[in-house]
């Protein structure tokens, strides 16, 4: 029997992104509102980047600062003891719409998936991509059809990326640099396929957009359970926990209690998931 999922935060418009920061909180985006919400493993909680919309997808750097997605990349210069936030540009490129989720490669390399199109404003679709940033800060494109890139993770020898706009989750062995094409691996059965992880024995877990739940993928792309979560639209997840035996789902509403709004659940996972490793590409000097 799945166990009935913990509220640890609601009031979001769209909740998106989370990552378990080194401090021991858990960081999450409000890609439709704005910002950044940090909540504290003690209570309480504090805001960074205020306002920035379109933050689909946020990693944690080896320096201890948070990337974050939108129009651009960018490093908050985070103290959490002083409560300190600086900003600065990781990642641009004017021919692109913007970046939506990110991911981390088994040796720092940050994942970051592009948009050319802006969804939200109703434009019409257009081919995205790939991004992989290695930590001597040299880029490449992944090959591969992918129109909405989500969730994005390295577990072993694999490569896994989102396509929200097929509902396809897309596979390619790994490599840090020119690599083999990305091409489909499993199909989610709501149509839509939003965030991921991976877990210890290498089943990925999608968020099912409006599938309203989390399905465990096992590595030969069978579907080896449904997690209901009481929402019409379920957009990330991630680990967290001393084993990372506690899943954090993050969602648009609650259908529970509407008033709410999004929320960010958690629940015991089914197995427990995989680490991943602190990004470590280059960071500018701050100006």
């Amino acid at each position: 029997m799945t166990s009935k999922p913990i509220l640890l935060a609601s009031g979001f418009a769209l909740a998106e992104g989370p990552v378990v920061h080194g401090s021991g909180a858990l960081c999450v985006a409000d890609a439709l509102a704005g910002g950044v919400r940090v909540l504290h493993p003690g209570g309480g909680e504090r805001q960074l980047l205020a306002g920035r919309k379109g933050v689909g997808g946020l990693v944690v750097h080896a320096s201890g600062a948070l990337l974050a997605s939108g129009r651009t990349v960018v490093a908050t210069d985070w103290d959490p003891s002083a409560g300190t936030e600086g900003c600065v540009e990781v990642l641009t490129d004017p021919r692109i719409t913007g970046f939506n989720d990110l991911g981390v490669g088994p040796e720092g390399e940050l994942l970051a998936g592009m948009l050319r199109y802006r969804p939200f404003r109703g434009e019409p679709a257009a081919p995205g991509g790939l991004r992989v940033v290695d930590v001597a800060g040299a880029v490449n494109d992944r090959p591969g059809e992918v129109i909405w890139p989500n969730g994005v993770a390295v577990a072993g020898e694999w490569l896994y990326l989102s396509d929200f706009a097929t509902g396809t989750v897309l596979r390619a062995r790994w490599s840090a640099g020119e690599g083999q094409e990305l091409t489909p691996w499993w199909r989610s059965p709501s149509g839509q396929a939003d965030g991921l992880a991976v877990d210890a024995e290498g089943a990925v877990m999608v968020a099912l957009g409006s599938g309203g739940a989390v399905a465990r993928v096992l590595p030969n792309g069978d579907t080896a359970e449904l997690i209901p979560v009481p929402s019409t639209f379920v957009s990330s997840v991630c680990f967290r926990g001393a084993g990372l035996e506690r899943l954090v789902v993050c969602t648009a509403d609650n259908t529970d209690s509407p008033q709410l709004g999004g929320c960010v659940f958690e629940l015991p996972a089914p197995v427990p998931g995989t680490a991943v490793p602190p990004a470590a590409i280059p960071l500018p000097n701050p100006t």
